[in-house]
């Protein structure tokens, strides 16, 4: 084959980039890929398959334990008869929560390393992959060919890859092709955080003095100087950029900083009554951006050093880490109420007056009020109970301590966040007119839209009174030098201060919810321009046959003339294999059985006869060899003794019963019989298909063609 292109069209460039977030194994990868080629070629994928994982190949070479949120799979494809040699690098797209943690990885890099240029570890570590990976391969089978290795990247992915094409170094390009589907264009601003030559140039063109110093230069102008510096750096033309019209990136790509380096043969529409959100995005002034970029470029050091967590503490001052410790010494809290209260049924006064008390605080306080020389069992149950209230009370203020860095840098960051939010405010009016101007949004629905923002500004002020008004950090760190009574009071004013914010976090959720529901156009479009950055959704724009779909990498086919019927052909292909294979693999277990009877107890049987008739043929040959058995049964006189002059046998040996046979003949009828069946049925699943598809023969070639899996 000349070691050409396997994956040689944007489909099936597209759903092989799809197998990334099914989070499969290596082996279920190798399947899905043998299946895809076959689907989409009619053929056998000519070469043998090996996985590389990110995850795995990282793990020996990573000198932090922050996760960058990189993830990625390099697939090696090789034939040496074919002369076949090629890898393809593909890097993950963005994800709202990252496997294993309920933290934005992904997404936060998306706003910290593109748009504001702050860090550059998910390159970092995809360069890592790629070279270690490229590495293994170069030395493995010298009869093959050079390695021609290709890029793949969708969303965050198709950035990535795009970066580790133009940041290069040397006379050769890492790869033959670079393609980015919906990717997230690279920003002036992070290829200047990320790359030392670029940013050398850039200082000395426009005379950057501070870091800052760059979101001041014009837009237009710094995209400009950054496209003709990368497109005289490398041959553009190695990269092939497959778009959306609708994709969400694409309609955010107009904003400063985002560059357009590499060929797009044109956009696919996705969506025929929706134009995208590029016009919307075209009316927010490049004044907000900047401040935007500006603002969140103060904790880019943050989020580099310490990844989510430190840029959410930089941030808001709100410890993600504290949290999670703080919801378990919550849950031993309230075991610990729960046991004590529970402790108290059944008992008189004083013990059901503390039992009836408003709150555990006034049973805790109540409690040191107790006579000490209760009589009998009773004694004992009060010392169980102030050593109770101790050790509930001690886990409460352990807490409150653990959460005092915590407050103080909230007290911190909170006004520059309400500060913040009071820009946007005011300058979200004439943004949301524009969009009324347009018709995406009429007045009353943006009405509604400012009450609610409104609504969070002054829960974010009244969060702000609380923390200033009571938990003074003074008071908390002296919480523990208290004496117990005074520590149960100051800690119920803290508990009601915590309340007040949580209160105040829900008001803000409903006004979440409340704009949520406000139920305009632009939610509807973004909506839409949502699902046409998903990798389905370019699929099945890419199809040229309309009677073939797809969903979850799954082939849908109509027959001819029946549109509205659609088939699942790879579904049915593999319920198809999987259940001849358990009926094969049944019928070997039937198999297996019927030679264990037949060893186990036919065969056994005739040989136990065969030695009987070899031993009595024996005996009856050479009977005087059996004289000492007369001696053990028949006196012997003085002096003489018995000599066995012959011997004769009546032997009659008979065969097992027919029953033995039968019933064991029965059962296998019956399992056979229901195996039958169940192939008869799977049959006529693909029969079904084969009739409905009568003129399609690539319909019958998938039913035989085995993948694995």
């Amino acid at each position: 084959m000349n070691n050409l292109e396997l994956f040689n069209t944007e489909m099936l460039k597209a759903r092989i980039m799809n197998l990334e977030y099914d989070n499969l194994i290596e082996k279920e990868v190798v399947s899905e890929i043998k299946r895809i080629y076959f689907e989409e070629t009619g053929k056998e994928l000519p070469a043998e398959i090996t996985i590389y994982r990110s995850d795995e190949i990282l793990k020996t070479l990573k000198n932090s334990n922050i996760d960058s949120g990189f993830d990625g799979t390099v697939i090696h494809l090789k034939s040496n008869e074919e002369k076949i040699n090629q890898s393809i690098t593909i890097t993950r797209g963005s994800e709202l929560g990252e496997k294993d943690t309920w933290r934005p990885i992904d997404w936060s890099y998306n706003i910290i390393g593109i748009f504001v240029g702050g860090t550059d570890n998910q390159y970092n570590d995809a360069r890592k992959f790629d070279d270690t990976v490229t590495s293994i391969i170069k030395k493995q089978d010298s009869d093959l060919p050079k390695l021609e290795k290709y890029g793949y990247g969708h969303s965050l992915g198709g950035n990535t890859i795009t970066l580790l094409q133009l940041l290069s170094e040397g006379k050769f390009l890492p790869f033959k092709k670079v393609y980015a589907i919906n990717d997230a264009a690279p920003t002036a601003y992070q290829l200047y955080s990320i790359d030392p030559k670029f940013s050398r140039y850039l200082n000395f063109k426009f005379k950057i003095i501070t870091e800052q110093d760059i979101y001041k230069i014009p837009p237009d102008e710094l995209k400009a100087f950054t496209e003709e510096y990368y497109k005289n750096k490398i041959d553009e033309s190695t990269i092939h950029h497959l778009t959306s019209e609708e994709d969400m990136l694409y309609g955010a790509s107009s904003v400063r900083g985002f560059l357009e380096i590499g060929g797009r043969d044109g956009f696919l529409d996705t969506d025929p009554r929706f134009a995208g959100i590029r016009e919307l995005v075209d009316k927010i002034p490049d004044k907000d951006l900047r401040t935007i970029q500006m603002f969140l470029s103060n904790y880019s050091i943050a989020y580099n050093k310490e990844g989510f967590d430190g840029f959410m503490k930089s941030l808001t001052g709100f410890n993600p880490a504290v949290v999670d410790s703080a919801l378990m010494k919550w849950e031993e809290f309230n075991e610990t109420v729960s046991k004590i209260e529970k402790s108290v049924d059944g008992f008189g006064k004083p013990f059901a007056e503390i039992k009836d008390a408003d709150s555990f605080w006034d049973f805790a306080k109540e409690s040191l009020t107790l006579p000490f020389d209760l009589v009998g069992a009773k004694m004992n149950l009060q010392k169980e109970l102030i050593a109770g209230a101790f050790q509930t009370l001690a886990n409460v203020t352990t807490l409150i301590g653990e959460a005092v860095p915590m407050i103080i840098d909230m007290a911190r960051r909170i006004p520059e966040i309400v500060k913040a939010v009071k820009l946007i405010y005011q300058d979200l009016d004439p943004i949301l007119q524009a969009f009324v101007d347009v018709g995406y949004i009429s007045q009353i629905e943006k009405d509604d839209i400012m009450k609610n923002l409104k609504e969070i500004e002054s829960s974010l002020l009244a969060i702000q009174s609380t923390i200033e008004d009571t938990l003074d950090p003074t008071l908390l760190l002296a919480l523990n030098s208290m004496d117990f009574k005074s520590q149960v009071e100051k800690t119920k004013e803290i508990s009601a201060a915590f309340q007040k914010i949580k209160s105040e976090v829900e008001d803000i959720e409903e006004a979440f919810e409340g704009l949520k529901n406000i139920n305009t156009s632009f939610l509807e479009n973004f909506s839409v321009s949502a699902h046409a950055h998903g990798l389905d959704a370019v699929i099945n724009a890419l199809v040229k046959d309309k009677n073939i779909s797809y969903a979850n990498n799954d082939m849908y086919m109509s027959p001819t003339g029946k549109g509205e019927i659609k088939i699942n052909i790879s579904s049915s292909v593999r319920i198809y294999q999987k259940g001849l294979a358990i009926s094969e693999e049944k019928e070997t277990n039937v198999r297996t059985l019927k030679s264990l009877f037949e060893t186990n107890f036919l065969d056994d049987y005739d040989e136990r006869k065969q030695k009987i008739i070899t031993k009595i043929s024996i005996m009856e040959s050479n009977p005087t060899n059996y004289s000492y058995l007369l001696s053990q049964s028949v006196w012997s006189p003085p002096g003489g003794y018995y000599k066995l002059t012959s011997i004769n046998v009546n032997e009659e040996l008979l065969p097992l019963p027919a029953s033995f046979h039968q019933s064991f003949s029965q059962m296998i009828d019956t399992i056979q019989g229901e195996i039958e069946k169940e192939k008869m049925l799977v049959k006529k699943i693909r029969d079904s298909i084969e009739d409905l598809f009568a003129e399609e023969e690539k319909i019958s070639n998938m039913f035989d063609y085995h993948y694995g899996g």
